[in-house]
């Protein structure tokens, strides 16, 4: 019976092993955001914000991917000059592609500040990213024309 009960530790530390935390660093350009009004006439709930671009794993490094995101408005007070947007990002990679997911607050009609920082969760992947889990860090790099993403994630079941 101790001999089941130590092999069924084991088993359940090696498979703790396998979830090792993994750190991507990308640094990405800021296209100017393709504008799809889904709604009334002007900024509204639902509308969206495209933006599409390369990635690179180190600063004016070489291309290794893509990236799109999509930014939908899920809040929008024009007297206040407040509004939220849900952001959804794909990074495709040459092992496979890397999901996440963000709410963000804004002043709205306001460009991002260089040295925004936000944070969110990792919710997916394909290929070499499949069962990924974690969160990320974007900070607008003080230039205010691209991004560095820190992705921590783990692997694994």
């Amino acid at each position: 019976m101790k001999k089941i009960i130590l092999t069924g530790a084991l088993i359940c530390l090696g498979g703790t092993a396998l979830a090792q935390e993994h750190t991507l660093t990308t640094y990405t350009q800021l296209s100017s955001p393709e504008y799809h009004d889904t709604g009334t006439s002007g900024p509204s709930v639902g509308d969206m914000y495209l933006r599409y671009g390369e990635v690179a794993l180190t600063p004016d490094g070489p291309v290794v991917g893509d990236y799109y995101t999509q930014a939908t408005l899920v809040f929008h007070d024009e007297q206040a000059g407040k509004s939220a947007r849900s952001f959804k990002k794909e990074f495709i990679l040459p092992g496979g592609s890397i999901y996440t997911m963000d709410f963000v607050a804004l002043d709205h009609g306001k460009p991002v500040e260089a040295e925004h920082v936000s944070e969110g969760a990792i919710i997916g992947g394909t290929g070499d990213y499949a069962g990924i889990r974690g969160t990320y860090t974007l900070r607008i790099v003080s230039s205010g024309d691209s991004a560095e993403t820190t992705l921590r994630y783990w692997l694994g079941k």
